[in-house]
């Protein structure tokens, strides 16, 4: 070894060195390191856990958080429909109801305005009587009395016609119109149904309708038959007659 230029002693003296500092190294450092690296794996892995815990943690609050925006967004949105539901309901209601009334109120001003109008034809009713009488007197002179020319004007405007009569005779219905040119007495229509259930197989009311138009008579509707007794038909019946 002294060949090689290598001194025994020393290099015992190293190597002892070398096992001594390895043996305090071992028995003293290296414990504390690896404790220390284990100790700072084991913050490591606690970190990266932590971290996804946090991460799980986030993700479920986000998903709550979205839930809860989803369920906010469906209430409102149910919330806003039955608002618009309610509104509907209460905007028909409302047309309804302003239907409801204008009708009634036309209904009313209807049954007002034939009060009225009956009012007026009964007023001229007895004017007409007035002139008629007048016109008779001045005809006949005294050969009729005032009750004679009174009837004759009756009959005029309520006369049932023995012709509408028999056409009548045997006809059915729930439903009979009678309209006249001026209104009717009670009296007058008690006589008047009295006729017609005598010669009608009547199941329904009588209802009487006024229509100046006709002059005088009656045209009486059963069903869906007409059969006109009216002055005016006499007329044009007459008319036609001289002019053909």
């Amino acid at each position: 070894m002294e060949a090689l230029g290598i001194n025994p002693i020393y290099l015992i003296a190293q190597i002892i060195n070398f096992l001594l500092i390895w043996f305090l190294l071992s028995r003293l450092v290296f414990p504390r390191v690896l404790k220390a690296l284990e100790e700072r794996r084991a913050l490591i892995e606690k970190g990266l856990e932590d971290a996804k815990a946090a991460e799980q943690l986030r993700a479920s609050m986000q998903a709550e958080r979205q839930r809860i925006l989803e369920e906010a967004l469906a209430e409102r949105q149910r919330i806003v429909a039955e608002a618009v539901r309610q509104a509907e309901q209460q905007r028909a209601q409302i047309l309804s109801e302003a239907r409801a009334e204008a009708q009634r109120i036309l209904e009313v001003a209807r049954e007002e305005a034939e009060r009225e109008r009956e009012r007026i034809l009964g007023e001229l009713r007895t004017q007409i009587a007035a002139l008629a009488l007048a016109a008779a007197h001045r005809i006949v002179s005294d050969a009729l009395d005032e009750s004679r020319h009174r009837r004759l004007i009756q009959e005029f405007f309520t006369a049932v016609p023995p012709r509408v009569l028999e056409e009548l005779r045997g006809l059915k219905g729930d439903r009979v119109e009678v309209v006249s040119a001026i209104p009717l007495q009670e009296e007058e229509k008690q006589n008047i149904r009295k006729e017609l259930s005598d010669r009608l197989d009547l199941t329904g009311d009588v209802i009487f309708r006024v229509d100046p138009t006709i002059l005088g008579g009656l045209i009486i509707r059963v069903g869906d038959r007409v059969v006109d007794g009216s002055v005016r038909a006499r007329m044009e019946g007459l008319r036609a007659t001289l002019m053909g």
